[in-house]
């Protein structure tokens, strides 16, 4: 365990749902988590896979494939444990609001869904419409844009 100031702080921030914090602080506990997400998925998008492999004209195991699904799982796994410092960034944003603490997964349970219904909806064989996966992104969107509204620009309690 790292005893320094700085531990204790990051400690606080990202791997614990008690205490408050303002909006400024949660902007400044927010934006790394936001500018590593973003970096990560700017890097899958450059690395996934365009289109279906044909294995009567390719080899069965091609490496490039194989370091691409390595960063995939990577990626998500990176992707949890960004979201699980974000949820308590937010758990204590919510409770400087007086709001349940439980709002903090709101957003992110939000896009998990909408990421499933986006992910079905091809699979489906036409029992799932592309509009009911539009409806899951609106949802979703509107969800966060509440929490981002409600959580940076709201005012906490008077300290």
């Amino acid at each position: 365990m790292d005893p320094s100031p700085r531990g204790e702080r990051f400690r606080f921030l990202y791997r614990q749902s008690e205490g408050t914090i303002d909006r400024g602080a949660f902007w400044r506990a927010s934006w790394p988590i936001l500018a590593i997400v973003a970096a990560l998925t700017l890097a899958w998008i450059v690395v996934r896979p365009r289109e279906a492999r044909d294995l009567a004209h390719e080899g069965l195991l091609d490496w490039s494939i194989v370091a691409t699904y390595l960063y995939l799982m990577l990626y998500v796994f990176a992707l949890f444990l960004c979201a699980v410092a974000q949820y308590f960034v937010c758990a204590k944003r919510f409770a400087d609001l007086g709001r349940p603490q439980g709002f903090a997964g709101l957003a992110l349970f939000a896009l998990f869904v909408a990421g499933a219904a986006n992910w079905y909806q091809p699979r489906s064989e036409g029992t799932m419409p592309i509009w009911l996966a539009w409806i899951f992104d609106v949802v979703a969107l509107g969800i966060v844009a509440w929490s981002v509204f409600e959580l940076g620009f709201v005012e906490g309690r008077k300290r």
